[in-house]
């Protein structure tokens, strides 16, 4: 009788470790990526998360344990871009125990339905926090607890790839004329905005002689010009909008 009360008692005993109040300081080690965003022709942007999430210190954790994470982008004044998913947090389960100093990679791919016209400098933002199925684990205060949020600063680059800086873009199909030759009327479309509040068209001719000057709205990326009242020959065309000038060739034909 004894034996079975002692063999009682160390099930018991192990019952009640194993349910056991857990403390876990989880963290974001490191974001290894991306480590550039690149807007598509469709205005679509991948994101492609590889972030290296770590077991510091404190209890282990197991497998059956959940991950929820977030993935955060803010502008460099910390001004919220968009968090997916948006209102919630994506889960994932641990396949395998985990112990003081363990790692693990977390990776999502991921496809936010914005393009950008102007590349910015931003931050991509990734926040971890360990759950529980069985066990309970102490819940950490995050992103409160500092170590379990990582942030790194990267570019996100528009469709072009153009500079942040609107003095490094490359003068490679921003404006497109057409048609041209022309003989009434042409149209002038562009895909950049500086954030000035208007763009201007200027037509010259061979002698640098300003022959047309239109001035148009930051937000209109398309625009009609009449060149019925020109001479038949050689212009320029200049469209400006802030530091951004870009000077192409137009023949007009009577």
């Amino acid at each position: 009788m004894r034996k079975v009360y002692v063999l009682s008692l160390i099930m018991f005993t192990m019952a009640s470790a194993a349910f056991a109040q857990r403390t876990i300081d989880w963290s974001v080690d490191e974001i290894i990526s991306p480590t550039q965003l690149n807007s598509s022709q469709s205005n679509q942007t991948p994101i492609e998360v590889d972030a290296v999430l770590k077991l510091v210190s404190g209890d282990s954790a197991f497998a059956g344990d959940t991950v929820g994470y977030q993935i955060v982008l803010r502008s460099t004044t910390d001004q919220l871009i968009a968090a997916l998913p948006n209102g919630s947090v994506y889960v994932r389960e641990l396949h395998k125990d985990m112990g003081v100093g363990d790692t693990m990679h977390l990776k999502r791919n991921i496809t936010l339905n914005v393009g950008i016209t102007a590349s910015n400098n931003i931050k991509i933002q990734v926040m971890s926090i360990l759950l529980n199925r069985t066990n309970p684990i102490t819940p950490e205060v995050a992103p409160g607890n500092a170590n379990n949020l990582g942030s790194k600063n990267i570019v996100w680059w528009n469709k072009q790839g153009w500079g942040v800086s609107v003095a490094d873009v490359t003068l490679n199909d921003i404006v497109t004329i057409y048609p041209n030759p022309a003989t009434d009327n042409v149209a002038i479309d562009w895909e950049i905005t500086s954030g000035e509040n208007n763009r201007t068209v200027t037509v010259y001719d061979i002698n640098g002689r300003v022959v047309l000057n239109e001035s148009v709205n930051a937000d209109v990326f398309s625009q009609s010009l009449n060149v019925e009242g020109l001479e038949a020959g050689m212009y320029m065309v200049e469209v400006k909008n802030g530091e951004f000038t870009s000077t192409q060739k137009l023949q007009i034909m009577k």
